[in-house]
């Protein structure tokens, strides 16, 4: 049996999905009056005859199953289900920790009230009955801790990225590069079921690209997660849960997907899964292929003093080719009812390829002509990576008057991430009347790099009563990353030379970085009000190594990070949240790596290896109305703030980003999320956030001191137009951002969709296409100190999607033991119970 406030959390969460269900129950008979309908009423106890406080009630038709109705029994154990047709009809009653217990079948007279005999809900077995109940959630699912994105149901979703999926969650956003922010504040942790991905921004965006939405269970945004999460993310964490499936027998689905928008993209999934007596086996593969276009616009201005110097106007136009295949497999072995073993692997391959075509014309002042440089470039990153797992779990007996067992979980991880960029340009000097000024220089960059990630883990759960629970756990993890770049420079003239090594941009960086943590959380429920609180400590320790330069830098700290969270009820509708976090942000290692990356001769991006971690302070308070309406009220703040900064040698008249910690950032917020019915087959899920942020601190030379606020507008629409035909219409707004000395100008999009169940709903063909309008790409500016530089980015982000998926074997839920292991709250594999 769980916890007291694990109890009000279902309360909650069922309150909301019972409200949007009755969106697509079918409607009772119109014509009957208010005073021909009845009332049942009805009590839940437990098997001590004790109240079951806010159990799930639903009123199902007896014919067929189907959701009539739905309500939420109270702190007493008791329900009413009133303005209900005559008819015959069976009540369910569920609550966590008890089996799911149905009425016999009763028959309700007009105008009558109907008292039904008392439920007693036995506590959780092994073995439960057959269900065949299914309720589609909405695509957006407010609950307590956490926002809720249910990409599995999602009509819009089919044929889509992981990463254009994110972008339609609500308060995310994600820019031209992939990079994810959060209420307007950028380093998001991004986790896949449960595990740390230990990528740079950059490789994280290509992994999400190159995943597949169909592979995607829910998405869960956490901004302000407790103690037993890693403290790194002071934006928050996304945790993208991928689909296993749970049912008894071999069961599976096949998905085939073809997209197209200037050039087309295939894509394709294959899922099983075995579960008989005390294994389950688990498989999927999926594959895809992507073509698509990009270009990029740069203008710069050069100033001597007052007077302008130099005018840039740069165009690339890029073509990117793509291809990966990942794998994902894994065993559970249930030695006993109390013991799980487990072990998973999760693996992929691919390349990620671009030709480049970039005209840079040069102007003496703003209007005279004065040479063009052209740069075609080619770039190849073959890539795979394999993350492997080893778990158990083991459950004691019930200690007690607490009703709960302890539980105690562990978990071993080893992944390596395998990268390559290899890259060549070619470049031209003209003068104004397009003649060459230098021979062919063709300069040729040759990357390898490694990630080696080590990690264990170990949680003890210790149930004092059925009100209070104890939490600790601890973690060691060990990460190398090892990058070494070549560069060589060839010059083509009547006499080729031969290649000759560029030692300035030529390097190899190796870094090791050792966490070691432990956290304690305790949680207790009193009548009203569910308080936790929770420490977490971690001591870091890092060295980095530029071998070539053999420049040494190390870093070793010791942090308490506290955290805690309120959350009492004022009444039936209405309840208060308050929630504080103190979280560390580390430098991710692309960030740390100081080579050097360049688009032209004249752009470049470059890490630094002597970035500082930054610390956040965040404080939310929440008011949830009728279990629908969330309203959040957000203040940050963020020391040693790290954000990308350009700087510019106007001597020389190069420009190059970089990343550095420039002071603190002030962020606050007010936002807003509802999910409710509009009539019987539409649920809209509006989300509206208003945030401002401000950087203050030192920077080029200069007192640094800008704010902005943002808008930032999200709308889903759900609609049920009968048993087979559905669809959704959304779309998002924002008014622009600001990152560091980067603003950011107004973008959008709009996207719809449409889906056909097939086959008894063994199948479905969906149609979509994002951003109808072609009305999202990116425009930004930096007025600062000697920096006068804009940018506009666009990409071909309006795509048709036609996906078919087919679902075969047993599709029913039978004894589906929920399995839970150490990674399911950090670094863990966690069932998805749809």
């Amino acid at each position: 049996m769980f916890t007291h406030s694990i109890k009000r959390a279902n309360y909650l969460f069922a309150s909301a999905l019972l409200l949007l269900s009755s969106a697509f129950a079918p409607a009772q008979n119109p014509v009957g009056a208010i005073a021909d309908r009845g009332t049942i009423r009805g009590t839940i106890t437990d098997a001590n005859r004790n109240a079951v406080e806010f159990a799930t009630i639903m009123l199902l038709k007896s014919t067929d199953s189907t959701l009539i109705k739905g309500t939420v029994a109270d702190a007493g154990g008791l329900f009413k289900l009133e303005n209900v047709v005559e008819g015959s009809y069976l009540v369910a009653a569920s609550q966590v920790g008890f089996q799911k217990t149905y009425s016999q079948v009763f028959k309700l007279n007009a105008g009558q009230t109907l008292a039904l005999p008392e439920f007693h809900l036995p506590e959780l077995s092994n073995q439960l009955n057959e269900v065949n109940v299914v309720a589609q959630k909405p695509f957006i699912e407010q609950q307590i801790d956490k926002t809720v994105v249910n990409v599995e149901n999602s009509v819009v979703a089919a044929g889509n990225s992981a990463l254009e999926v994110l972008e339609r969650s609500p308060g995310v956003t994600v820019d031209r590069d992939g990079n994810i922010s959060l209420k307007g504040k950028a380093d998001v942790r991004v986790m896949i079921d449960g595990k740390p991905t230990y990528l740079s921004n950059q490789d994280l965006a290509n992994l999400l690209r190159n995943m597949q939405a169909s592979q995607l269970a829910t998405i869960e945004i956490m901004t302000n997660p407790p103690a037993k999460y890693d403290a790194a993310g002071n934006a928050g964490i996304i945790n993208i849960r991928l689909k296993k499936a749970q049912n008894m027998g071999l069961n599976g689905s096949v998905t085939l997907g073809y997209g197209y928008g200037m050039y087309g993209k295939q894509n394709g999934s294959l899922n099983l899964n075995y579960r008989q007596n005390k294994w389950n086996l688990f498989g999927t593969y999926s594959a895809n292929r992507r073509l698509s276009w990009r270009e990029q616009n740069i203008t710069r201005v050069f100033r001597e003093g007052d007077q302008v110097s130099a005018y840039f106007d740069q165009t690339a136009e890029n073509f990117q080719r793509s291809h990966n295949q990942s794998i994902k497999a894994g065993a559970d072995y249930f030695v006993s009812k109390n013991t799980t073993i487990g072990v998973l692997l999760n693996g992929s391959a691919g390349r990620w390829g671009q030709t480049t075509s970039n005209v840079t014309d040069i102007y003496k002042g703003m209007t005279l002509p004065d040479k063009q440089t052209l740069t075609n470039s080619v770039t190849s990153q073959p890539w795979n990576n394999l993350a492997s797992n080893v778990n158990f779990k083991h459950t004691f007996d019930t200690l007690g008057s607490s009703g709960q067992p302890r539980e105690l979980t562990a978990d071993l991880d080893y992944a390596f991430y395998n990268n390559n960029n290899d890259q060549t340009f070619d470049i031209r000097n003209l003068d104004a009347l397009g003649n060459p000024l230098t021979a062919l220089r063709t300069d040729m960059g040759f990357q390898a790099g490694k990630v080696d990630i080590y990690s264990a883990k170990l949680d003890y759960v210790h149930p004092f009563s059925k009100t209070a629970k104890f939490e600790a756990g601890l973690k060691t993890s060990f990460v190398t990353t090892d990058n070494d770049m070549k560069f060589f420079i060839r010059l083509q003239s009547d006499a080729p030379s031969p290649d000759s090594l560029d030692r300035s941009r030529t390097n190899q960086f190796v870094y090791r970085e050792n966490i070691n943590a432990a956290y304690i959380n305790y949680s207790r429920q009193f009548k009203k009000t569910g308080v936790q609180l929770g420490l977490r400590l971690e001591h870091t320790t890092a060295r980095g190594h530029q071998i070539t330069t053999d420049s040494v830098f190390t870093r070793n700290y010791l942090n308490l990070f506290p955290s805690m969270f309120v959350r009492h009820e004022l009444n039936k509708k209405n309840s208060l949240g308050f929630s504080y976090s103190y979280r560390i942000d580390r430098p991710d290692y692309g960030s740390l790596n100081p080579f050097q990356y360049f688009l032209d001769p004249y752009t470049y991006g470059q890490g630094n290896p002597y970035l500082k971690p930054q610390f956040t302070h965040a404080f939310e308070g929440t008011h949830t109305f009728g279990g629908f309406l969330t309203t959040t009220l957000n203040f940050s703040r963020t020391n040693d703030i790290m954000t990308d900064v350009l700087r510019q040698n106007d001597l020389q008249r190069v420009t190059f980003q970089t990343r550095d910690n420039i002071g603190y950032r002030q962020n606050m917020g007010l936002a807003v999320s509802a999910s409710f019915p509009v009539t019987k087959w539409w649920t809209a899920t509006p989300y509206l956030n208003l945030s401002r942020n401000r950087y203050v601190g030192q920077l080029l030379g200069a007192d640094l001191d800008q704010s902005f606020v943002s808008v930032q507008g999200n709308l889903q629409n759900q609609f049920t137009f009968s048993k087979n035909w559905s669809a959704e219409l959304g779309g998002f707004y924002t008014n622009g951002f600001l990152e560091g000395i980067l603003v950011g100008k107004p973008m959008g999009q709009i996207s719809a969709g449409v889906q056909r169940q097939l086959w008894n709903k063994k199948a479905s063909i969906r149609l979509n296409v994002r951003d109808i309008f072609w009305t999202q790409y990116f425009r930004g500016s930096v007025r600062y100190q000697n920096l006068d530089v804009f940018i506009k980015s666009r990409w071909e982000n309006r795509v048709a999607n036609l996906t078919f998926s087919y679902r075969f074997g047993n599709t029913k839920v039978q004894a589906a033991r929920r399995r839970s292991t150490g990674l399911e709250s950090e670094a863990g594999r966690v069932n998805q119970n749809n």
